[in-house]
């Protein structure tokens, strides 16, 4: 379906906006991003950073090749890639996914590497959490504060040859990021004006690039889900400027997901958002479909318009869902509100904890467009909110704030 999505595109078949002005498709640049595939610290969960001592395993070379396979036919202006190994050996298996042959137009950017994580590189997750429990709270909960120590090369005095250590410098990993990302894009964005571009790269990286593009701030950092392999798409509508639209966000469906993997742990809420408008019956039978494998413990609806009608649909796979139906129409502002304030979320005793409570809701496109706003704290500008599909929302147990793990399935 990603694929059908950008080849319709590519054909001239936009949304409302671009028809209305035809100069703005002409005149935007379509970038796709895809994070690399699964590589070896990946799987033996270590924090990589910007070293470059790990490759893909075989499901990432094999990921990245069907990546490949869901992008084919795409006509592509020029690819931008990290220059660490494991992205190195993705974009080969993408472009013998796509059969592309040709390699001139590949351009290796250093702007694109992975966050530098000096201290952490080659470290497990859970080594980390044990031993730097201050600083990875502060990772986590305020990234933009999080400092590191990035230990400086040995000077040599001219006079005596004798190495002299230099004091250790501090740096900021998620500001340092940032900052790269808004020198690419400036950089590269006038160069591709009206064009299609792919980036290959990391998932900071990738989350650093998208935050900069739709004005979010990097306290945001973590919000942003990226699996690997997996498919998000910026449009910039006006040359010239930096200020994109995420128009699909961590698409997995090429690798056979239903809906992306949970990244860290399986307790807390899951929402799967549905922006039904009541006038594409095909797309929310293609969405039941996609809901026959996932558990659905209740569903939200609004009762102001169709949407109790689409949830039915939607559920009609799960008749032992609880269906509830909520007046207000600002009711999932106001739900979001409470459930952050409490910063976690707390099941009942007889829940299985070992999968997310999941929630479906259905409401009109402008409250589900409210919704992501408010999670992303960008601007409605910045989100192309595309009605009949499916935006997945993860309120982690114990966390501050909400993950979106993928926006606009088809």
């Amino acid at each position: 379906m990603m694929c059908m999505q950008l080849k319709l595109d590519e054909k001239g078949v936009g949304n409302e906006e671009d028809k209305k002005n035809p100069q703005s498709k002409i005149d935007s640049t379509r970038v796709i991003l895809v994070r690399h595939g699964q590589s070896t610290y990946n799987a033996q969960k270590r924090y990589q950073g910007s070293c470059d001592d790990s490759v893909l395993t075989e499901k990432g070379r094999s990921d990245a090749y069907q990546t490949g396979v869901a992008l084919k036919g795409i006509e592509l202006d020029a690819i931008y890639i990290s220059p660490l190994r494991r992205v190195k050996e993705t974009t080969f298996e993408i472009l013998e996914g796509m059969e592309v042959e040709e390699q001139k137009r590949i351009f290796t950017s250093s702007y694109l590497k992975e966050i530098d994580m000096p201290t952490w590189q080659g470290l497990t997750y859970k080594y980390v959490q044990e031993h730097f429990a201050a600083d990875y709270r502060c990772w986590k909960e305020r990234p933009h504060e999080f400092q590191m120590a990035e230990p400086q090369p040995e000077k040599h005095l001219k006079t005596t040859g004798v190495a002299v250590a230099t004091c250790v410098q501090q740096c900021y990993p998620v500001l340092d990021l940032y900052d790269r990302t808004h020198q690419f894009w400036q950089e590269i964005l006038p160069r591709h004006v009206g064009k299609t571009i792919l980036i290959v790269s990391h998932s900071g990286t990738i989350r650093a690039l998208i935050s900069t593009a739709i004005a979010m701030k990097c306290e945001k950092y973590h919000v942003l889900q990226q699996s690997n392999c997996g498919i998000s798409i910026l449009n910039f509508p006006t040359p010239g400027e930096q200020q994109g639209r995420l128009e699909a966000m961590n698409i997995t469906t090429h690798l056979s997901e239903v809906i992306p993997k949970l990244k860290n742990g399986k307790q807390g809420l899951r929402l799967l958002v549905v922006p039904a408008t009541g006038t594409a019956p095909h797309l929310i039978h293609q969405l039941a479909e996609r809901f026959q494998t996932i558990p659905i413990d209740f569903s939200l609806s609004s009762d102001l318009d169709s949407s109790q009608q689409n949830a039915e649909q939607l559920l009609k796979y799960h008749p032992k869902t609880v269906q509830l139906q909520v007046l207000r129409q600002d009711f999932l502002a106001i739900w979001q509100q409470n459930l952050l304030s409490k910063r976690a979320v707390v099941p009942s005793n007889d829940i299985d904890l070992t999968r997310p409570t999941t929630g479906l809701v259905v409401a009109s496109p402008s409250i589900i467009e409210n919704m992501l706003v408010h999670i992303l704290d960008t601007s409605p500008q910045c989100l192309q909110v595309i009605p009949d599909t499916l935006s997945v929302v993860y309120y982690p147990l114990k966390s501050s704030f909400p993950v979106l793990q993928a926006m606009n399935i088809t």
